[in-house]
Order: structure tokens, then sequence, then C-alpha cells
């Protein structure tokens, strides 16, 4: 699992993003202290905006866990917040996610549930690699299951005084979808941010040619950087890559970047898709363009000056599971969490696209 958190998404008509103290009074005066949009809920109507208050606090102290993932559905025609979706519960050992989400009555009927579900079906999917995704509904309240279909999700059966709402005891009716419902060959499209330091600007983009690079043999093979400079002092693992210079494709920049920094003569098995990021300290956004490259042969490496004394890079070649490791171990700073936000998904789906070409 990706412990990503909440980011931001954006569909055609939201912006789903983290909450703030700031949107007590529309989650008030919208959904929470309507009895009619809690009716089927687990929780009663708030009986003041102070209540609002309290509950936005906690969710917002909690957003440094990056296991929590509950967003703020912000209306773009007004700028409001007009409703909540959220992982209600989460059971790792089998990558299953419930969701759960309310809205206030004066949007419904407008699909704009069904846009921020499959948004964030999509994001547990592809960004933080869960492999179920589940909500339930009161059998009585038959327009919610009608959200979960439009959103790609299937009813899998009733559960018989399986849950508890606002009207008592009731019949739970489960729909679900899991990663195989929803299997493509479409590239990755993943927008990230850094809460790791303030934005304060971005001044460039840098756009980035990058590739997962495999052997027949199945191993994996990184850059391993001892750094010592403004993000810290720590030795990383990341994908080999780097700029793409004026005039040159990305797919001609991750060829000579490979041969530069692995010695590696490759050959582009695909392209796995673009991650857009910010590395917030520098004031950078960048592009990165990802490639799954497979290695053809190796030779003698032509690194920078810089890479040779400043970050002593050198090559680790790994399984998957020592990869994905790898990235977990280094969640504990702020540039680990960084690069393992943004390449956990990658290296997932080039496993994947191995699989599939086995």
């Amino acid at each position: 699992m990706n412990k990503a958190g909440t980011q931001t998404i954006e569909t055609k008509r939201l912006i789903l993003r983290r909450f703030r103290i700031e949107d007590a009074d529309d989650m008030y005066n919208s959904w929470a202290s309507d009895p009619e949009v809690t009716r089927y809920l687990t929780w009663p109507a708030h009986s003041s905006v102070g209540v609002t208050k309290m509950l936005l606090s906690d969710w917002v102290s909690r957003y440094e866990n990056g296991a929590f993932f509950n967003w703020a559905m912000e209306y773009k025609e007004t700028g409001r917040v007009i409703g909540n979706i959220s992982v209600v519960s989460l059971i790792e050992e089998i990558e299953a996610a419930e969701i759960g989400y309310c809205m206030g009555r004066a949007y419904w009927g407008q699909g704009l549930m069904p846009e921020a579900l499959e948004a964030v079906i999509g994001y547990l999917f592809d960004v933080v690699g869960m492999n179920r995704i589940w909500a339930g509904h009161d059998v009585n309240n038959p327009k919610s299951g009608r959200v979960m279909d439009k959103a790609g999700m299937r009813q899998e059966g009733i559960l018989r005084a399986g849950g508890r709402n606002n009207l008592g005891i009731c019949d739970v009716a489960v729909h679900a979808i899991l990663r195989a419902d929803r299997k493509t060959d479409a590239e990755l499209s993943i927008e990230l941010q850094d809460y790791e330091w303030p934005y304060e600007y971005s001044d460039h983009d840098r756009v980035i040619a990058r590739a997962v690079v495999f052997d027949d043999d199945g191993y994996f093979y990184f850059v391993r950087a001892e750094r010592d400079d403004d993000f810290g002092k720590e030795v990383l693992i990341e994908t080999s890559g780097g700029g793409v210079e004026s005039g040159e494709e990305p797919e001609s920049a991750i060829i000579r970047e490979l041969r530069e920094e692995l010695g590696a003569e490759t050959e582009i098995v695909c392209k796995i898709g673009v991650v857009s990021d910010y590395y917030n300290l520098i004031h950078r956004h960048n592009l990165n363009n990802y490639f799954l490259c497979r290695v053809k042969s190796f030779g003698d490496k032509h690194l920078t000056k810089d890479e040779i004394e400043q970050f002593h890079l050198s090559t680790r070649k790994v399984t998957y599971e020592e990869a994905a490791a790898e990235y977990e171990k280094h969640r504990d700073s702020g540039l680990g969490r960084l690069i393992a936000n943004r390449e956990t998904p990658i290296l997932r789906r080039a496993r994947e696209i191995l699989k599939e070409q086995a």
C-alpha cells in the first residue's frame, strides 16, 4: 500500500482536497446540519457549527497520516465545499478500502457524487494500490446504490440486518469494484502535491525522463544516492533518469540517461505514464515521464562530477519486493515520502505490465 494520503484530485466540476477549519460554515450549512442528509448515515446532524469545527480540527490533525483519506468536495462553479468523500475503513492485509460519502441536498441529482466517487476509486487503485474498494447503503436508500453503479461498482449482495444508521438496524446492500475489473492499457497520469514543505511559489518546470529498468532474470535496477543537501542527509534509491535537454524527446533522453547513469544499453518496452509532482523546497514542478526499459547489456557509466562527488551515485540491483521495501523504509523523511509517493505506483504498474506480457 502506498501511503500517499489525501492528495488533491481534480475532476470536470470538482476539486477534491483536504479539509480546512475554514470549511466549517460550508460544511455545517450545506449538509452536516441537515437531518435529511444524515437520515441514512451513522452520525447525527450537527447541532451547531461548533460541533463541525471540532470534527474538522480532528480531521485536519490526521492528514499527516498517509493512511488517512478524507476529501472535501469543492464545487468549482462557486468555490464552496458541498460534500465529503472518504475511506471509512481499511484492511491493509487484503488491500481493501470502504468508501463513505455525503453531499448537500442542493446538489443532489446532478451527477456530482458519481463524478467524485469515480475519481477517488481511480486514485485508490492507481496511486494507493488498493485491490478492492467497496461501499454499502441502506436498502431503503437506493439512490446511493445508483451512485455506486454509475462509478463502476456492482452490487455483490445484501447483508440482512447488517448495519445500523440513524433509523436503526437495517439491511445493507454491498457494492464493490476490484482492480481487475477496471484494468486498462492506458498510461498512468498522476498528479501529486508536496505536503512536506510549505508551498510558496513554483518558478520553473523540469521535464524529466525516468525508467523502471529490468532484466530477463526478473531483477530491477535503480540508482542509489547518498544525499547531504537542503533536503537532508540520507541514502535513497530512485529510478534512473534525468532532465530532458532542449530539442530532445523523452524517449531519446531516457536511453541516454540509462547509458550515463547505469552504463546500460536498453530498449523501451512501453511508456508507463506521467507523474506531475512538486519539490516546494526548491520551488520546482516536476513532469516525470516514466518508461519501462529492458536491459540488453552493460558497459561503462558516464557520471557527472556532481553525481560522483556530491551524490556518490551507484547502481542498486534488487527484486521487486526489495525495491518496494526500500521505498517504504524511507518514508520517515520528507524527501523519502515524496519519492515513494511518486515511484511506488509506477513500480507497481511496471510489475503488472511484465506479468501480462509473461
